[in-house]
């Protein structure tokens, strides 16, 4: 047998792997192999255990073909089919690599201002705070609430006349808190227009709060509001950077200007493909929410503080150092999250696999025990 018979018959044995869970229920149920009790489980980054869906599988795979080309009319095709959904123009769109990418671009929009501020809760997703930081910008920091939410009200006080963005990352991460849809349109319709409000709803899709909502909406009449969202969270997807903002045209096209860099054309593809495949979203919503609330019952049960976590991980107090506890879970075979400031004895755990929230749950009293 030849050895390109070999390289093609390896290739067709690859692509069917990479097919093989062909619907939600039997890719939820095992997308990739059991992981042994020696492998290290990753809750820490706060990736989608279960990946893309089915057809967003099909449509990377066929978008080798693609390869060669620039992306035009694939970002066209996504940027469309967004704005149908969002019930917005097309012009009001903006895709990204990542919403990574996206924070990055919004930063870029306070430079023009001499001595520009920037608000921001504390803790919290920290890329647009930290860019803006390296790009000469000061940084306002606002504590949490007592519920570990954006103190809306303290952010307010914030801003100065100088303040040019202001950073809302609803749900927040890393304490997976969220404020009201009508908490926050009220904050953001009282922001001088000078001052534009980034809005990170990378969690959003995963949010069962009651009252807890987008605020896109707005873009169609408020001036100075830019919406983010992710495909990296519940469409699996983090690896191929997609993400995209909802914005007012103007400020859409203003922020669309500053992009660094060009979406990839098997990102896109999946991203369009994922957005359609419903049943998939709707069965993996259902995991992820359903294990994260089997958490929050098992740290109730066992007293321990924790916020009302809205996206797909969980954020509690382990009432010891970080350090000792994220030790101890990886003695377990598990890897939880770091440290984030002003919350020394906490922990953020991601929602794994069904498999790996049952084993995280067994070694827990053992890890706060130190048993």
């Amino acid at each position: 047998m030849s050895a390109d018979h070999l390289t093609r018959r390896a290739a067709l044995i690859g692509a069917a792997a990479f097919l093989a869970p062909l619907t939600p229920k039997i890719l939820l149920a095992a997308p990739n192999p059991s992981p042994s009790k020696t492998s290290l489980i990753k809750l820490d980054g706060n990736e989608n255990p279960y990946g893309p869906s089915p057809a967003a599988r099909q449509a990377i795979l066929a978008s080798v073909s693609e390869a060669p080309r620039y992306a035009d009319t694939t970002i066209e095709t996504l940027t469309n089919q967004l704005a149908t959904h969002e019930g917005v123009a097309a012009s009001q769109i903006v895709i990204g690599a990542g919403s990574g990418e996206l924070l990055k671009m919004a930063g870029l929009l306070a430079v023009a201002t001499p001595a520009a501020e920037v608000v921001a809760s504390r803790p919290t997703y920290e890329e647009l705070p930290v860019f803006a930081q390296t790009l000469g910008l000061k940084v306002r920091w606002v504590a949490a609430d007592t519920e570990h939410r954006h103190d809306l009200s303290a952010m307010r006080g914030a801003i100065t006349q100088l303040t040019r963005l202001v950073y809302v990352c609803n749900p927040n991460n890393p304490t997976g808190a969220a404020v009201t849809r009508a908490a926050l349109e009220t904050f953001i319709r009282s922001v001088p227009v000078s001052c534009t409000v980034i809005v990170d709803e990378a969690y959003i899709d995963l949010a069962d709060q009651p009252g807890v909502a987008t605020v896109a909406a707005l873009v169609n009449d408020v001036p100075n509001v830019v919406v983010l969202r992710t495909f990296s969270k519940l469409h699996g997807l983090a690896g191929l950077r997609i993400g995209y903002a909802i914005a007012p045209a103007g400020l859409a096209q203003r922020l669309a200007a500053l992009s660094l860099t060009w979406p990839n054309a098997t990102g896109l593809s999946a991203a369009i493909a994922s957005f359609n495949d419903h049943d998939f979203l709707k069965t993996t919503r259902a995991a992820l929410t359903g294990d994260r609330a089997k958490v929050h019952a098992t740290l109730d049960r066992l007293g321990l503080h924790r916020a009302n976590a809205q996206g797909n991980f969980v954020f509690f107090d382990t009432g010891g150092p970080l350090q000792r506890f994220q030790d101890r879970m990886l003695a377990e075979g598990m890897k939880v999250g770091r440290h984030f400031d002003g919350y020394d004895t906490w922990a953020r755990v991601t929602i794994g696999l069904h498999e790996e929230v049952d084993r995280f749950l067994r070694a827990l009293p053992r890890a706060l025990s130190g048993h």
